[in-house]
């Protein structure tokens, strides 16, 4: 090390060890800026809406299938439910509030105008008008969430781009949500002159966002199961299987009426009949058996799918957020050492003044006085 180098870094170190006890010196490590006020409460009141868009969705979606006289509706009722949720609570639980409000605005765009432009036969029958209501009322709701809590100017060009977006991006499915458009909102405002700022907040707020993910990506997850659930018992209802199996009961009643018939006269063609019949019995019974192993098969193995996809979500999003922590507390650390070197220079330099400077002024004044005494005398 310069020899230069090493005699003010020696004396930094014993003012530091000097001024250990003082109150006047503090280091504090920092947790980050915490997020403005105006994007928490954009955040809470987004997701919040998302859990009213999955309930008000599932509870059309439950009315539509209780009164739809055919499967195929019933089907797409269910189908509906585990589409909305899933894209809302995809764009819901994004970590820019405002992206999120404008995707969540974006998936009610979309299915309002695709249920008022398509036809009762693509939608769900007699019962489509429920769910344009709901979907117009969505709508509705989110443009005048976004209207309240975003200012005038702001508000103007979020529903400039939501409009936009959806005429420049059609889905052949209404209930299908927008990819991830942060960087298209970002790019829209810079368009505009608007110069996007985002912070990620504390470290308190980080971990509130993730344990507000996973709770809103596991309760989906458990409802498209349940409805999944109800979805294949509905299939299992099918005509095919059902004509089946009605066909071989009535083949088993006339065989057996067939038998009663035959028996009061021919003993010996009785036992040939009752042989045929156990055949059929047991036909039968193979045939329910493997249709209902096969449902339950199909069940299981979507359920460990699920099951594995959730595992994985979950463990990346805490490596992502241990990361995340960990390198916000080496920036931390990596910017005390500037702290200190530059409150110790400042310290020195206030003690040169106030010592140096009296002695300075001292020493001049004296040689001053002894000059003047020496013209007296001489």
């Amino acid at each position: 090390m310069d020899k230069r180098t090493v005699a003010p870094l020696a004396l930094a170190m014993l003012l530091a060890a000097t001024l250990t006890g003082c109150s006047l010196l503090k280091v504090s490590v920092s947790t980050g800026d915490p997020l403005p006020k105006e994007d928490v409460r954009i955040r809470t009141l987004t997701r919040g809406f998302y859990y009213d868009l999955a309930s008000e969705v599932a509870r059309t979606a439950d009315s539509i299938a209780s009164a739809a006289p055919d499967l195929a509706t019933r089907v797409a009722a269910v189908r509906w439910k585990i589409r909305a949720t899933r894209a809302g609570v995809t764009a819901a639980m994004q970590g820019i509030p405002e992206v999120a409000l404008a995707d969540l605005w974006i998936l009610c765009r979309r299915m309002d105008e695709g249920f008022a432009a398509a036809p009762d036969s693509l939608l769900f029958g007699a019962r489509s008008d429920l769910a344009r209501t709901a979907a117009a009322r969505l709508d509705e709701q989110i443009a005048k969430l976004a209207r309240q809590e975003l200012p005038t100017e702001r508000y103007e060009l979020m529903a400039r781009f939501v409009g936009q977006y959806v005429r420049e991006h059609p889905l052949a499915e209404p209930d299908a949500g927008a990819s991830n458009t942060t960087l298209r909102w970002i790019e829209f405002l810079r368009d505009n002159g608007v110069e996007y700022a985002y912070a990620t907040g504390s470290i308190a707020e980080v971990l509130s966002d993730v344990n507000d993910r996973l709770s809103g990506q596991t309760q989906q997850l458990a409802s498209s199961i349940g409805w999944s659930k109800d979805m294949i018992q509905m299939q299992l209802q099918q005509d095919s299987i059902r004509t089946q199996v009605g066909a071989q009961l009535d083949s088993l009643e006339r065989n057996f009426n067939r038998l009663v018939v035959v028996a009061e006269h021919l003993p010996e063609i009785s036992d040939s009949v009752l042989e045929g019949l156990n055949e059929q019995a047991g036909q039968l019974i193979r045939t329910v058996n493997d249709a209902v192993g096969s449902a339950f098969a199909d069940f299981d193995r979507q359920r460990s799918e699920l099951q594995r996809f959730v595992t994985a979500e979950r463990e990346a999003l805490v490596d992502t957020l241990r990361r995340s922590a960990d390198e916000l507390v080496r920036e931390t650390l990596d910017a005390v050492p500037g702290l200190v070197g530059k409150v110790l220079f400042y310290l020195v330099l206030a003690l040169v003044v106030l010592i140096g400077g009296p002695f300075a002024l001292g020493f001049w004044l004296g040689g001053v006085r002894q000059r003047a005494k020496l013209r007296i005398k001489n």
